[in-house]
């Protein structure tokens, strides 16, 4: 590729977080491996910055002024709607939040624990007693896909639909016409709903999609446009990020019995276990579009240049952490960054927590001994979001 004028030859790197081999056998031993230059510039996909260090990943997070969300995923991604507010810088990206976040808050989160509790029991309670579960597709895909048809009123029967539709989405970055007609479906399909709900009266309803109907951005109600772009982020944020830190999860407890032991013996250490698997497995690659030309970092970037902020760079930084490697499960200090940082953390944090921490508990209620299946390992997927598509387990099955 050509190279700006400001780019130091010297920086770059072969380097692709979607497709490089080492990343498909494990990503975050894969990013472990870049650091050394505090930046440097992936010759992949038109080329981008690569921030390594927790502080300036950090910094940058926290300044939408010098870094753009508007183009938010390498390489660009095929939503045809305006991601509203994860593609809005403030003040637009603030009024368009603010909505949201009284609906994620950690009251009215807590009070669905025991709705999610039932849905994953019930999940758990197909495949308890067979002694062998692939638990991405028994579990990790149908929990937050059931909770999130839930949250927003819709049919049940619509989650298995939505699953195939995340996935094609999500992860299809071989097949980008396939990407681009599960987004248009997605998209189709949500445009009818909310046509149907506004026909409705919503005013005893206390799904999210009806409470957003009655919601306000400058003091007007939100229109019809603004309300399925709410609902395509929802989808799009809420379901595969789940779906992918639970595999990590339990992909550590197939293979660390010590840890499984020990949050078995001691269910009171679950919440901080999910803090140290979120930590250690912060799945999240977002990217941001350089506004104007500035040194940051120890580096030139020019106006328009991109920069892939790693979640997991961030996390597992050895001057921010001990035993950056390491899954400690009672880290006294914790400062991951598996949410982001700045105005754009991510607003369903309470809610991702909640619901790895239950399936966590229900799974070792249940199967309290489980390891990877003979013959089997996991498979795993890269890019913008870290995923296992396929883990299999094996128990002695009970009754």
């Amino acid at each position: 590729m050509q190279l700006a004028e400001h780019v130091d030859p010297a920086l770059v790197r072969d380097f692709d977080y979607h497709g490089g081999a080492a990343f498909l056998v494990d990503p975050f031993q894969a990013l472990d491996r870049t650091r050394g230059d505090r930046a440097f510039f992936s010759s992949s996909y038109g080329g981008y910055w690569v921030l390594t260090r927790s502080a300036d990943i950090r910094e940058a997070f926290q300044r939408p002024d010098l870094f753009s969300s508007e183009q938010f995923s390498i390489p660009a991604g095929v939503y045809p709607r305006t991601m509203r507010p994860l593609a809005l810088d403030p003040p637009d990206h603030t009024r368009y939040r603010q909505p949201l976040a009284p609906l994620f808050a950690p009251g009215p989160v807590a009070r669905r624990e025991p709705e999610l509790r039932r849905v994953c029991a019930g999940l758990v309670n197909r495949f308890a007693t067979a002694g062998r579960s692939d638990l991405v597709v028994d579990l990790a895909r149908p929990f937050p896909t059931t909770v999130f048809v839930s949250m927003l009123g819709l049919p049940l029967s619509e989650a298995t639909t939505f699953e195939r539709w995340n996935h094609d989405l999500t992860h299809a970055y071989h097949d980008p016409s396939l990407r681009k007609e599960a987004a248009r479906s997605i998209i189709e399909h949500l445009d009818e709903v909310v046509s149907a709900r506004r026909n409705e009266d919503t005013g005893d309803r206390e799904d999210l999609l009806s409470t957003l109907m009655r919601s306000k951005v400058d003091g007007r109600l939100l229109n019809h446009e603004e309300l399925v772009d709410y609902a395509f982020m929802l989808f799009v944020a809420g379901l595969d990020t789940v779906t992918a830190m639970l595999g990590f999860s339990f992909y550590c407890l197939a293979t660390r019995p010590d840890i499984r032991e020990q949050l078995v013996a001691r269910p009171e250490v679950v919440r901080g276990a999910v803090e140290e698997f979120l930590r250690a497995h912060a799945i999240i690659n977002t990217a941001r579009v350089v506004k104007e030309d500035v040194t940051f970092a120890g580096v030139r970037m020019g106006a328009g240049d991109r920069v892939l902020l790693s979640t997991a760079l961030a996390s597992r930084d050895p001057e921010e952490f001990d035993q950056p490697d390491a899954i400690v499960v009672e880290r006294e200090v914790n400062r991951h960054l598996a949410f982001g940082a700045g105005p754009h953390r991510c607003v369903g944090s309470h809610l991702a927590r909640l619901e790895l921490a239950i399936a966590v508990e229900e799974v070792l209620a249940r199967i309290p001994d489980f390891h990877l299946a003979t013959g089997e390992q996991p498979v795993i997927h890269a890019g913008g979001s870290f995923g296992i598509d396929r883990l299999v387990v094996e128990w002695e099955a009970q009754t």
